[in-house]
């Protein structure tokens, strides 16, 4: 078996593996397989700290790939061929990740201009309740809270003021915003 032939199987493998867990769907879709519950970005990066299928197929096919191309195109050693698959499937890794969690926070899109942000769990007077808005057409549902004096009801029109983690601040949206 020649170097090139086994870089091609490790490619495949990470292939196949990427097909039967179903991230390669998720790369393809992103949006339709987000469960568009945010949660704080902290929880997203702990789970960047335990091996999960995603990542072993997201590293085997960039290694794979890119040691194929390295190895076709260099003279190159097998041992530096790995070294830089290697490399290049760790940073596959984190860029493939880091593009996911982006494409499904939508807290990171979110902005003081959304129009249509609906309370749908009483938010009391300076505490915690929960909005629902529209986001590239999915509905999301955020943890919200309010620094007003009263309480703001279900069903009211709020406006975005801030946002930590994955808890919005809003305020009641006057008439003539």
């Amino acid at each position: 078996m020649t170097w090139g032939f086994a870089y091609l199987l490790i490619f495949l493998g990470g292939f196949t593996l990427s097909l039967v867990t179903g991230f390669a769907r998720r790369l393809l879709h992103p949006t339709e397989l987000c469960d568009h519950v945010v949660v704080p970005s902290h929880e997203h990066i702990e789970g960047l700290r335990f091996p999960a299928a995603d990542v072993l197929a997201s590293f085997l096919t960039v290694f794979g790939f890119v040691s194929l191309a390295v190895h076709g195109v260099t003279p190159l050693a097998p041992a530096k061929v790995m070294t830089i698959g290697a490399i290049a499937g760790a940073i596959g890794i984190f860029a493939l990740r880091s593009w996911l969690f982006k494409i499904c926070d939508p807290s990171e899109q979110l902005n003081g201009e959304l129009n249509q942000v609906r309370v749908v769990r009483e938010i009391p007077a300076k505490g915690y309740g929960q909005v629902e808005l529209s986001l590239e057409g999915a509905q999301v549902k955020m943890a919200a809270r309010t620094d007003q004096s009263r309480p703001i009801p279900v069903g009211a029109i709020v406006q975005i003021l801030d946002r930590s983690e994955s808890v919005v601040v809003v305020k009641p949206r006057t008439r003539a915003e």
